[in-house]
Parts: C-alpha cells; sequence; structure tokens
C-alpha cells in the first residue's frame, strides 16, 4: 500500500515547491519594477571633499556618492578659486573641465556629468600651482543635479581658506654621508618643480645650472656639495616659520632644468618651490633669455602628474614613462 501513495505524495510536494518558487519570482519581478520616482533620494546624495598639498601642487579632491537606488542625472559642479592658483590638470584626465574668469581676483571651473548610477560615484580631483603666496582666498565647490523626480537639487561645499604661510631660511650643514639618510627618514615628504625653455638657441647647460644655483642661493640655502661635469647641486636650510629642515637638489637633466626638494611638510615645499619658480623666470626676463613667462613650460604629465623623462624639441611627442601617454608640450 505505502509504495502505491508515493508518487502521489512527490506530485503534491512538487506541486508545492513549484508554486512557491512562481510565487517568489513573482514578487520578486514586482518589486524590480517599482517606477524610479518612487525611490526616495532624500538626503542619500553625498558630497566628500578635501583641500590639501599633494607633491608640488595643491589638491582640490570631490566625491559625489550616489547612495540611493536609483540614479541622478545631469550633474554639474562648478569650482570657484582665487586667481593666484593655477589649474595644472585634473584626473580623471578624460573629464572635460571650462575654466574662466568670473569676477576679478576669482577664475570657475566647471565639470559636467550626464549619469552617476544608483550606488555609485563620481570623483573629481583638481590639481593647482599656486603663482604667489602674499594673497589669500577662498575654494568652494556648487553641485547640482536632476533627481529621479526631475526635480534639480544643490550639494555645495564649505568655503575652505587657502593662505600660504611664508618662508625664511637659515642655512644649516648636513654632512654629504647624511643625505641620503635624510631622504629615506620616515614622514619625508618630496616635491619636484621641472621645467623647459623654450627657446630655438642652443641649450647652454653651464648658464643654466649656473642660474639654477642662483635661484636656489637666493633663498639663504647652505651649499652642502656639487658635480659640476654631472649638473647637480645639493643644499640644505632650516625654515624658520615652520621648524622644519630642507633638503633642496638643483640639477640638469635631458634638458630639463629642475628643483627637488624635500621635507617633514608638504605645504613648505610648494611655497618654497613657488618662490624658486617665480625667482628663476624674473631672471630669464631680467637677462632677456625669454620674452613671456609661457615660454617656461612645465614638465609634468597632464594625465598622471609624472615628471616627464626630458624636454623635446619644438613639436615633437614626449611619451610619460609612468602611464605611456602621448603629448606635446613644446607646440609649434
Amino acid at each position: 500500500m505505502s509504495n502505491r501513495k508515493a508518487p502521489s505524495n512527490e506530485r503534491n510536494i512538487k506541486g508545492l515547491v513549484v508554486f512557491r518558487e512562481e510565487e517568489a519570482q513573482k514578487e520578486q519581478k514586482q518589486q524590480e519594477t517599482v517606477p524610479l520616482e518612487y525611490i526616495d533620494q532624500e538626503d542619500k546624495i553625498k558630497l566628500v571633499y578635501d583641500f590639501k598639498a599633494f607633491g608640488a601642487n595643491y589638491l582640490f579632491s570631490l566625491l559625489i556618492a550616489n547612495q540611493s537606488l536609483a540614479p541622478i542625472s545631469e550633474t554639474k559642479v562648478r569650482v570657484r578659486y582665487p586667481d593666484f592658483l593655477i589649474l595644472s590638470r585634473s584626473d580623471p584626465p578624460t573629464v572635460s573641465i571650462d575654466s574662466f574668469d568670473i569676477e576679478e581676483g576669482e577664475f570657475q571651473t566647471r565639470i559636467e556629468f550626464e549619469i552617476i548610477e544608483k550606488q555609485s560615484e563620481k570623483q573629481v580631483n583638481l590639481f593647482f600651482n599656486p603663482t604667489r603666496l602674499e594673497d589669500e582666498g577662498t575654494i568652494r565647490a556648487y553641485i547640482t543635479f536632476v533627481n529621479n523626480n526631475d526635480f534639480v537639487r544643490a550639494l555645495d561645499s564649505e568655503p575652505i581658506m587657502i593662505r600660504f604661510d611664508p618662508i625664511a631660511i637659515e642655512r644649516k650643514i648636513l654632512p654629504t654621508s647624511e643625505v641620503s639618510k635624510y631622504l629615506n627618514r620616515k614622514g619625508i615628504k618630496k616635491a619636484i618643480k621641472s621645467v623647459g625653455i623654450a627657446i630655438d638657441d642652443p641649450f647652454d647647460d653651464e648658464y643654466y645650472f649656473k642660474m639654477i644655483q642662483q635661484t636656489i642661493q637666493e633663498f639663504n640655502f647652505q651649499l652642502i656639495t656639487e658635480q659640476k661635469d654631472k649638473k647637480i647641486a645639493w643644499y640644505f636650510g632650516t625654515d624658520l616659520v615652520s621648524g622644519e629642515d630642507i633638503l633642496v637638489i638643483g640639477q640638469i637633466e635631458a634638458n630639463k632644468l629642475e628643483w627637488r626638494c624635500a621635507s617633514q611638510e608638504p605645504s613648505v615645499l610648494i611655497s618654497l618651490l613657488t618662490n624658486i619658480h617665480n625667482e628663476f623666470i624674473n631672471r630669464l626676463v631680467i637677462n632677456n633669455v625669454i620674452t613671456d613667462v609661457n615660454q617656461v613650460i612645465n614638465l609634468e604629465c597632464r594625465y598622471c602628474g609624472a615628471n616627464l623623462p626630458k624636454f623635446p624639441k619644438k613639436g615633437a611627442l614626449i611619451e610619460c614613462s609612468k602611464c605611456k601617454y602621448e603629448q606635446i608640450v613644446w607646440k609649434k
């Protein structure tokens, strides 16, 4: 008797299992087809931002996080910043950026995204070089987007005050045997300013190496040692404002003029390189080497920020050793 009832039980059990699966699928399908306009996005679109020293630049980072279950569209970012900052590059480099003057003493940069998908985020990093240290100002971001109900919403950052501390160098002796130890010390930050001179005259490395040394000595650094045949010199000093030691290396390599700095305080490095760069340009103008400040070309990769391997000829492509992107830095 038991053998005859078994198939009936199996059919009943199978039917119950199928019934439950079908109901679960229907319920899941209903959940998946909830109209997007019914999804709550209030307080689920976040803005995270920061402004800090980064190598030889200042970095303003913006992160827009969509934590809701529906996308947002037409995201527009406006960044206002003082005119003593120059926007040198962005990351990712494929982001379309439009910069222009908006009023005296202030610039604005605009960035747009078509869609930020649900539970995703977009980040933009803007890298700035200061052109002078005497002024102060603020940097701020304004963001608008269209939510799933076709309403425009806004997110704003708080204004961040930008004020650069002055530097005052006191000479300090560092034995040559201690240079490597200093560079490898824990917490040491490094920054590089590398430039090329866009003129048609033959490159005079002796002349330019002497000028590199003069710009460093102008700020009262102590010469540690130099190798004239290799066009490289080491200097050392202490910033009396921050109390931090600074190592400066000036060199010429592959037709590049470079200043490499190391210290515990990254903002000091940026201030120092800004002063050195401005002093170097002034000397070039006074000595009639250049007629336009734009003839001093920054040799930082526009895509990743790495130092380019050499200063190429006019109109020639140069490949970045780090990201492998090709670019023209000296246009015809």
